[in-house]
């Protein structure tokens, strides 16, 4: 742990030094992404089932339209995700091309061009691009709204296997509703720091999280949002058991885990504080200020 913490560390001084938009590296997620995570590990349901969790409020579900690939989960559909919203902003089109090459788009999104990675990346897309994300709000206020979320309406992703040419024609079409919630509602992000968790999928989280939430209590104009243990875990711990010690395993790691997200988002370090039932996040510094910015981030 000592390791892990000492090398994000450093990494986060040199990514101070540096501003996020001189080196190009800043990038989205949006607001429904920020706030219904992927699973972090393999849920293992059989291919074609429905997976779902409600934190009481919001209930998340992840529908497989192919019988073929099970749910996507870990840090690549993460990264896939955030390189697409990241590359419709700048780009303002709904088809994306996948590079220039497949090594090319491989280091776009943190992973080596090497036959495990390709092998991990070509499972992971494929699961994602063939699921619909489901998010329903259940409390009077919302008047229980729903929202599906289809990722694209078509993709052709080859990879190199038997050709000498070695070709790359990859290309991803976003559905409407998708590209439209990237354009309309997007919450600014850093990729380096993004690829820098990239490790832990809950560190990952956290980090898009942390920076909705904040942006949130900015724009409404609140000073304050709890949050309670029991809905963090909701949201983040699904893999944790419902137990005594399955509570405490989880809030364990979620401190760890935001302890490192604060290494790179230090104007909020002193804006979260944590009691007995829940954390209290008070009103700060945007991370990054605005998608067409100048500010530096923190």
């Amino acid at each position: 742990m000592f390791f892990r913490y000492n090398k994000l560390i450093k990494y986060a001084l040199r990514i101070k030094k540096k501003d996020v938009k001189k080196v190009n590296t800043l990038g989205c997620i949006t607001k429904t992404l920020a706030q219904a995570t992927l699973p972090h590990t393999n849920p293992k349901l059989p291919i074609g089932t429905l997976y779902s969790r409600s934190t009481g409020q919001l209930i998340f579900s992840i529908i497989p339209t192919s019988p073929n690939y099970g749910i996507p989960y870990g840090s690549i559909p993460r990264l896939i995700l955030a390189w697409i919203c990241s590359e419709v902003i700048k780009t303002k089109k709904r088809i994306l091309f996948l590079g220039k090459s497949q090594s090319d788009f491989l280091k776009q999104i943190n992973l080596h061009n090497n036959g495990r990675d390709i092998a991990r990346f070509r499972e992971q897309a494929l699961r994602l691009f063939k699921s619909v994300i489901s998010i329903e709000y259940n409390d009077e206020k919302k008047n229980n709204f729903s929202s599906r979320l289809l990722i694209s309406e078509s993709s052709h992703i080859f990879w190199n296997t038997k050709t000498r040419k070695k070709k790359w024609e990859s290309s991803l079409e976003l559905s409407d509703g998708f590209f439209r919630e990237i354009i309309d509602a997007s919450v600014p992000i850093d990729i380096r720091i993004f690829h820098a968790l990239s490790k832990s999928p809950l560190a990952m989280d956290i980090y898009t999280w942390l920076v909705y939430r904040i942006f949130i209590l900015q724009k409404s104009k609140l000073s304050s949002v709890f949050i309670s243990w029991i809905n963090l875990k909701f949201q983040f711990g699904v893999g944790y058991p419902n137990t005594n010690q399955g509570f405490r395993d989880f809030k364990k790691r979620f401190r760890l885990r935001l302890k490192e997200v604060l290494f790179f988002y230090k104007k909020a370090k002193r804006h979260v504080r944590e009691n007995k039932i829940g954390l209290i996040i008070t009103s700060c510094d945007l991370h990054i200020s605005k998608l067409n910015s100048k500010n530096k981030n923190d």
